[in-house]
């Protein structure tokens, strides 16, 4: 028979040398493969084609029955998720750190350490994981901007405006503020209050008078969640925020209510595969307005003159003086009490969270997210003036 084996010939055998390959090449797999897919969406994201039947018939479906599982919960499992992702990435860096200092540590006192072979293997575990998290968005959501836009599956093209023009819709607008300004709730201050805890029940099915003008937006819907970091949020700069991975839409409730509403249903577009944020702001204004809700109609009328207005200063400041002298107290008091909420949170934080979410969004080939709010305009234009 054969000598049985003991725990000493496994103590005694020479251990395997610690080649390259054996220290770094899981962790070099880890950032190849999101590299190779990365590359490979970059070689073919301009077939429209195949971007649109993978948009189509595989994302879509999944964020829609991953929404739809998340839509039991009480609260955002997007938000979950992100905590649990900062403590690991904390967690992760803090360990690296320790073994680099005990390494050196180490190697004072003459005892054997590699602090730069643990550190370089920690840094490959990060950067593995920012490149998957990144691939993962490219493939649920990125994808999306290389798609069919709303404005080609709907045939809407926006349109530029003469001065004149844009000032007509802008006093249009301003008068519908006017009118609804009176009809929803306001606090001791005069300041619109609204009724968030019920803003988002209400949202539900929303859109379902817009399906025969835009077949395309006649998608599943699940309803969009408070978000529990909301101040947060705002001091970020951000009034809302659609999760791919979770297909949530999540709502700033810490900003002011007056816009709200037309937050929620600008997300809700996001559901819809409208990845462009002026697009989303075009459909959140005429929704809101065809809603027959009051507070979605007064919040999308507003949106969709501070947008019309923003326009017009560019274009002609006396049109804009004249168009804002329109506006009566309680409008006014909505305007000046949102732009002193946000003007709090105008810090270096928030300049670098908005060069940061530029810079992302300018890896898909999007244009300056600011700037492209002004496309809403164009939009707006081409709808109402159209309509008279």
């Amino acid at each position: 028979m054969s000598r049985p084996k003991t725990i000493y010939d496994e103590i005694t055998r020479p251990r395997p040398k610690a080649t390259p390959l054996r220290l770094y090449g899981p962790y070099l797999l880890a950032v190849l493969l999101p590299l190779g897919f990365l590359a490979l969406f970059r070689a073919v994201r301009y077939d429209r084609a195949l971007v649109n039947t993978v948009i189509w018939q595989v994302t879509t479906p999944l964020k829609h029955a991953v929404a739809r599982m998340c839509s039991h919960l009480p609260f955002a499992m997007a938000e979950v998720i992100w905590t649990l992702a900062v403590l690991f990435l904390l967690i992760l860096v803090g360990r690296s750190l320790f073994v680099v200092l005990r390494s050196l540590f180490c190697r004072l006192q003459g005892r054997r350490a590699h602090p730069l072979r643990r550190f370089l293997r920690r840094a490959l575990a990060i950067l593995s994981a920012g490149l998957v998290i990144y691939s993962g968005y490219t493939a649920m959501w990125g994808i999306n901007y290389y798609g069919d836009t709303f404005s080609q599956m709907s045939g809407l093209t926006g349109r530029e405006t003469t001065a004149e023009e844009l000032a007509a819709l802008a006093y249009a607008f301003a008068n519908k503020c006017n009118e609804l300004s009176g009809q929803v709730i306001r606090d001791e201050n005069g300041i619109f209050a609204g009724t968030p805890a019920t803003v988002f029940d209400r949202s539900s099915g929303l859109y379902e008078n817009l399906y025969d003008e835009f077949p395309c937006l006649d998608l599943d819907e699940s309803q969009a969640k408070p978000m529990f970091y909301s101040r947060l949020m705002s001091a970020l700069g951000f009034t809302g925020f659609y999760f791919p991975f979770t297909g949530e839409s999540l709502v700033n409730v810490d900003a002011p209510a007056c816009l709200v509403p037309a937050t929620v249903l600008h997300e809700l577009a996001h559901q819809r595969n409208v990845a462009s944020e002026a697009e989303a702001n075009f459909l959140a204004v005429i929704a809101g307005l065809k809603s027959g809700d009051t507070e979605f109609q007064y919040s999308s009328a507003l949106l969709g003159y501070i947008h019309l207005s923003n326009a017009l200063y560019t274009a002609d400041r006396d049109l804009w003086r004249s168009v804002s002298a329109a506006l009566n107290d309680d409008v006014r008091a909505d305007l000046t009490d949102n732009s002193a909420y946000w003007a709090q949170f105008k810090t270096p934080a928030s300049d670098a969270a908005e060069a940061v979410y530029t810079s992302f969004a300018q890896s898909y080939e999007q244009r300056d997210i600011m700037k492209s709010y002004g496309d809403c305009v164009d939009l707006l234009a081409a709808y109402y003036l159209k309509e008279g």
